[in-house]
């Protein structure tokens, strides 16, 4: 009887840790316990037995996991453990990273692009990506359009 409680209990623990350490084996190692405790129970002393000690495994790793959902995001350890803030739903300024402005200016690479880098265009530096593929720091290039982060450009034609 006594490794039958101890196979559920650990099992229970088990689930109840997943919260902490998200993995998925840990969960899968308390499942194992649980079914290991099913089936001493079953062989000990029957399938009443195995069933009962299923059903209280199952509603005990329930109660467990409800508790630490209601309970648990409200102990300081759970404001740890849980996001507390909102999120505005605003989407980030770039600003002149991607203004239209610059669509059709040339410049040159201030470093190598492999296929992104630093573009130098009117004395400012900024982040882009190349359509082209790799270019060399110095080599000219022209602003071909943007995307929400970088400036897109190609190797300019001399």
């Amino acid at each position: 009887m006594t490794l039958i409680i101890a196979l559920l209990l650990a099992g229970v623990l088990f689930i109840a840790a997943e919260v902490f350490m998200p993995s998925g084996v840990i969960a899968s190692l308390g499942a194992l316990c649980l079914a290991a405790g099913v089936g001493v129970a079953m062989r000990e002393y029957g399938v009443f037995a195995g069933l009962m000690a299923g059903m209280s495994g199952l509603a005990a790793s329930a109660l467990v996991v409800v508790l630490e959902l209601k309970l648990l995001p409200h102990t300081r350890t759970g404001r740890k453990l849980y996001n507390q803030a909102a999120s505005s739903g605003r989407a980030v300024e770039t600003g002149a990273a991607t203004a239209t402005a610059l669509v059709g200016k040339t410049g040159r690479a201030a470093t190598a692009f492999a296929p992104t880098g630093m573009a130098e265009i009117d004395g400012q530096q900024y982040e882009a990506s190349c359509l082209d593929g790799f270019l060399h720091p110095g080599d000219a290039l022209i602003v071909a359009g943007r995307d929400n982060y970088k400036l897109l450009v190609k190797r300019a034609v001399s």
